[in-house]
């Protein structure tokens, strides 16, 4: 017969899988391309609008910082008295209120309060109004007047307002009004460097930044600013539409989103770079990784049919070792193909056979280790029990009690002899009954007065068969723990009688249950019981 020649089917499934995975994906480069466009840019959406939602929340909490204080200084009775015009040392408290706001508030530029004369107050001292500007014609101080009493926040501009100061600034003005007359203005310049850091600091790096449009249509705030006034740099001023949630919007690669703060009515505008969504998105990895896996699956599945005659033999094979599994110590693997699965199966085969046969010694060596077990256990007699009854016997050498020692070696001698003889296996009611009673007459010369003993069994029960050693135990049991703590005269009674299972089931019983072998009855059964009058347990 000539050797087999086996075929290596993992070849064929593995090139056939290949080429049919790298044709799919080819295939679908353009659909991922698109999936993963839409789903970066989604992603960028969302992460642009809770960006928005931040600095939206950080604006309005400053503005609304500026407006508790506009309304504390627009109610306070000495900025009303010094408007009147009602005290001369009005003027005085009231600069020293403004000084107080200027102080603790490094972020306000100017604090200045203005009557209806032209008379003003400023939180410091020695301040100067610019003789060349005159305040009245600025569009803040126009839009303060029209909100009659409301909080006007302006765009950024360079203040001309204190003579020899320029800065950059964003206002909130209102005008006060004392018993729905007006009576003056009110002014603070804030630090443009304050909503600058407020932007930059829940910006983004190189992807995108954060701008902020007034309600004329001027920047509030943006990051290249000068480059915008100078027109070196366009911007967006079209997006202040009024919309009240973040809105999105794609223009030449960059998503705008745009966001109206309520408090201030500026418009807030993030801008994103798409072309940076690969670098940023984690998204983008992970839908490819996904991609990826789907085809490949899809390959293989597809693959599936072409190679159902090569997995077959696998299969056959599986379903033995499955029956081998369940149980069925003869299963065998029949396989009509000459391949790596045939010899599989012709090692599965020989490996059952093996097995089976371990099985069967196994079972043997078990009962062979149980009933030597159980042959070591009848046999042995507690050791202490032994000491004890050997000093009993030193003892009564000592106090030269002769007829003593030698009853008690003489049934020391008998019980081991018994002990050492049984050897497993069943012995007669009468057997063991003598076994007891050397027992028992041991202990009784060691107790003395202290234990007695009763033994009721009827001649015609003394043949039945029992296993040996099972009625010591019990005594044993009953005389170390129940009758050695008794202050009074301890009895053990041991019985035996023919019962029936009725009578005694299982879980009822009082004493050891055996079946009697002699009784040609399969529901009698020999009853042996042993009770003592000791302290008892719980």
């Amino acid at each position: 017969m000539g050797k087999k020649r086996y075929s290596h089917f993992r070849d064929s499934i593995f090139y056939t899988s290949l080429i049919m995975l790298f044709g799919l994906l080819i295939a679908l480069v353009p659909l991922f391309y698109t999936l993963s466009a839409n789903l970066l840019r989604r992603s960028a959406e969302d992460y642009t609008e809770q960006l928005l939602l931040q600095v939206n929340n950080s604006i309005n909490y400053y503005v609304t910082e500026m407006i508790d204080i506009s309304d504390y200084l627009s109610r306070s009775q000495d900025m009303i008295a010094f408007l009147n015009d009602e005290e001369p040392l009005a003027a005085e408290r009231v600069h020293e209120q403004l000084a107080t706001i200027d102080g603790i508030r490094p972020d306000l530029v100017h604090l200045l309060v203005f009557r209806g004369d032209g008379q003003f107050i400023s939180g410091r001292k020695d301040t100067k109004l610019n003789p060349n500007w005159d305040y009245r014609r600025t569009s803040w101080y126009n839009k303060t007047l029209e909100a009659q009493g409301r909080p006007v926040m302006s765009s950024s501009r360079v203040e001309n307002l204190i003579e020899g100061e320029y800065p950059w600034v964003v206002s909130l003005s209102r005008s006060i009004y004392v018993d729905g007359v007006r009576k003056g203005m009110l002014l603070i310049n804030l630090n443009y460097q304050q909503i600058s850091d407020i932007c930059n600091s829940l910006s983004y790096d190189d992807q995108g930044f954060v701008y902020i449009i007034g309600s004329d249509n001027r920047l509030v705030y943006h990051p290249q600013q000068q480059l915008v006034y100078s027109g070196i740099k366009s911007e967006r001023l079209d997006l202040n539409a009024g919309a009240a949630g973040p809105v999105s919007d794609v223009t030449d690669g960059l998503i705008y989103t745009s966001l109206l703060s309520e408090d201030s009515g500026w418009t807030l505008v993030s801008v994103f770079d798409t072309s940076q969504l690969v670098a940023i998105s984690p998204l983008h990895t992970s839908l490819y990784i996904g991609i990826t896996l789907f085809f490949a699956i899809l390959a293989f599945l597809m693959s599936y049919i072409a190679s159902k005659k090569l997995t077959d033999p696998i299969l056959s094979l599986k379903r033995s070792m499955k029956r081998f599994e369940q149980g069925d110590l003869n299963a065998k693997a029949t396989l009509t193909v000459h391949n790596e699965i045939s010899e599989l199966g012709d090692q599965f085969n020989v490996m059952t056979d093996r097995i089976k046969q371990m099985y069967q010694q196994t079972i043997e060596i078990e009962k062979q280790k149980r009933l030597s077990e159980l042959q070591s256990l009848q046999a042995q007699i507690r050791p202490h029990f032994l000491y004890n009854t050997l000093e009993s016997i030193i003892w009564m050498a000592e106090l030269d009690q002769r007829q003593n020692v030698i009853e008690m070696t003489s049934s020391l001698s008998k019980l081991l002899r018994a002990s050492v003889n049984r050897a497993g296996s069943l012995v007669s009611l009468e057997t063991e009954i003598d076994y007891v009673r050397h027992y028992i007459k041991i202990q009784k010369m060691r107790y003395q007065d202290k234990l007695e003993s009763l033994i009721e069994v009827s001649p015609a029960l003394m043949q039945a068969k029992v296993l040996g050693l099972i009625i010591q135990p019990l005594v044993e049991n009953a005389i170390y723990h129940g009758i050695k703590p008794l202050k009074t005269q301890g009895v053990i009674r041991i019985t035996a009688y023919e019962s029936t299972l009725s009578e005694h089931p299982a879980s009822g019983s009082k004493g050891a249950r055996l079946p009697s072998f002699d009784s040609e009855k399969n529901d009698r059964c020999l009853v042996i019981e042993i009770s003592d009058n000791g302290v008892g347990f719980s």
